[in-house]
């Protein structure tokens, strides 16, 4: 539609946005480069893949032509579904639109662990994670029948996972339970290759990318004393602190608070409560002097107010993560201001490198590979809801872009030994202790459990001790180096590892989804082989 003058797109899409245009865009006047070349594709139908900065406007980019062309279902079931990567996101994203849906007459509501039920009469707009989708898809699959678009925002903190995989899987459901096709778009900041990723969960789909990465000033320190002269002599009055781990966290956030006094200091990660996460969110909002400390739970679009400076304690996993972390700073400021504290020369220079990456947008693009524990997750899922059975053939149309039909029929040979699930007349069915699970909510969510875990020597049968969260492949226990040989339940069984265990600030090892386990020990060693 661009006719190469923005005044003149700008008015056009105002034609045609005859709804939409009041309630999202009045206060502004003009509307952004990735908003004038999204939304006349939504309007038109087009499937769009969008990657942009942060705070280029990305969601109202598709959240108001979205809302333009769904207008409210005649019905009560579910115009659009908006997925998000994390409960806290899914929260802070109703309160960034259900304004001006409400504006047009459109329920808005949310769905994830903390508010999983939904009212008699559904929302026209419904925001979720991937985990409540799949129990919604199991134990409510008509709220979906009139379904005309899905937004899928943060998609890089998704795809390639567990998390990805199981969310490209219910996408194929969900078409199989929308009478009519829906539209389907795609938002993040960082994408290394937009179309690779477009490509798995959408089979035709414009992508539209803008650089536009704003210059960054970046400052190398190698003391928290440091971060507090160079911020008060700048004037520095909200400062953003990112580790990677929630003991660093803990630990920073305690020795920030001694030097920062009187102003609060606050601490955000997966580890607190959701009523703590709040409060700190709030404090960094209302305060005029805060600091916060988080892991990457700060790194998606959660409001916590404009940033003055972003600090990285430790090393970003990724250039992708490290564009996140300094992208929330100086929201309104057409630079971004990052220091990094390094402890040698050669994490400098790492870390130099990763923002001379950063600058020129050349992001390297992770190898995929498709998460076969998924398709253990999904078997349960989807025969939880078949109690009159369901075809091998037609298992294998579902789960087929995770795995081929030989390695299926492996999965459900040994899921029937282990009386998961049972075969009859050439159909398979939901066992008795599957179904026990199904009602306990268990089989939605294929995300590991972060609590205590054992580790045992397989050398000598003995505890090495426990460990807690998410964790690599190698890691240190004891001053020792160890390797996970495997991972079952609550037991870790791992085996001596020469060599310093890796801090994984680069690479990180590839975690498996819950359901790992209850694979075929060849499918298992085979994943692990790759």
């Amino acid at each position: 539609m661009s006719t190469a003058d923005p005044r003149a797109d700008t008015a056009l899409i105002r034609r045609r946005l005859k709804r939409a245009w009041t309630p999202f865009f009045s206060r502004f006047g003009s509307l952004t480069e990735i908003q004038l070349r999204a939304i006349p594709l939504v309007l038109d139908d087009a499937n769009v893949v969008l990657a942009s900065p942060t705070a280029s406007g990305k969601t109202e980019a598709i959240v108001a032509p979205v809302a333009e062309r769904c207008g409210r279902p005649s019905t009560n079931t579910v115009a659009v579904l908006y997925v998000v990567p994390t409960r806290a996101l899914a929260n802070d994203t109703l309160l960034r639109i259900e304004g001006p849906l409400s504006d047009l007459g459109m329920r808005v509501r949310v769905k994830h662990g903390d508010q999983p039920t939904l009212p008699r009469l559904l929302p026209h707009w419904l925001v979720t994670t991937p985990e409540s989708l799949d129990s919604l898809i199991c134990r409510r699959p008509a709220v979906f029948a009139d379904l005309q678009a899905v937004i899928l925002d943060e998609i890089h903190l998704l795809d390639g996972t567990y998390r990805g995989d199981q969310l490209r899987i219910l996408l194929r459901r969900l078409r199989h339970l929308s009478k009519e096709p829906f539209a389907t778009h795609l938002l993040s900041a960082t994408l290394a290759d937009p179309s690779q990723v477009g490509e798995r969960y959408v089979d035709d789909f414009e992508v539209i990318t803008v650089a536009g990465q704003r210059p960054i000033e970046r400052s190398f320190v190698s003391s928290l004393e440091e971060v507090r002269v160079i911020a008060r002599a700048a004037g520095h009055k909200k400062l953003l602190v990112f580790c990677n781990r929630r003991e660093s966290v803990e630990t920073l956030a305690a020795q920030l608070a001694a030097m920062w006094r009187p102003y609060p200091v606050v601490a955000h990660h997966g580890s607190l409560s959701r009523d703590e996460r709040k409060e700190a969110e709030q404090v960094m909002q209302e305060e005029a002097i805060a600091v916060c400390v988080a892991t990457s739970t700060l790194e998606i679009g959660i409001d916590i107010g404009d940033i003055d400076l972003v600090v990285l304690a430790e090393p970003p996993f990724s250039v992708s993560a490290l564009l996140q972390r300094i992208g929330r700073g100086n929201r309104r400021s057409a630079v971004t201001r990052a220091i990094a504290i390094v402890q040698s020369d050669d994490e400098r220079a790492l870390v130099a490198a990763m923002f001379d990456a950063a600058a020129s947008g050349a992001l390297p693009a992770p190898e995929y590979r498709p998460d076969i524990s998924v398709v253990v997750q999904q078997i349960f899922s989807l025969l939880y809801t078949a109690l009159t059975g369901m075809e091998e053939a037609k298992l294998y149309e579902v789960v087929s872009p995770l795995c081929e039909a030989d390695a299926l029929r492996m999965i459900l040979a040994h899921l029937n030994e282990s009386e998961w699930v049972v075969a009859r007349h050439g159909l398979w069915f939901p066992s008795t202790k599957l179904l026990d699970q199904g009602e306990r909510g268990w089989i939605h969510s294929n995300i590991p459990d972060s609590g205590a875990y054992r580790v045992i020597d397989v050398s000598s049968g003995r505890e090495v001790g426990r460990i807690a969260g998410v964790f690599d492949r190698v890691f240190v226990l004891a001053r020792r180096s160890w390797q996970v040989v495997s991972i079952e339940h609550d037991i870790v069984r791992a085996r001596p590892f020469r060599g310093a265990a890796s801090s994984a600030m680069f690479r990180r090892s590839r975690t498996k989804g819950a359901f790992f386990s209850h694979l075929p020990a060849a499918l298992q060693s085979a994943d692990e082989a790759q």
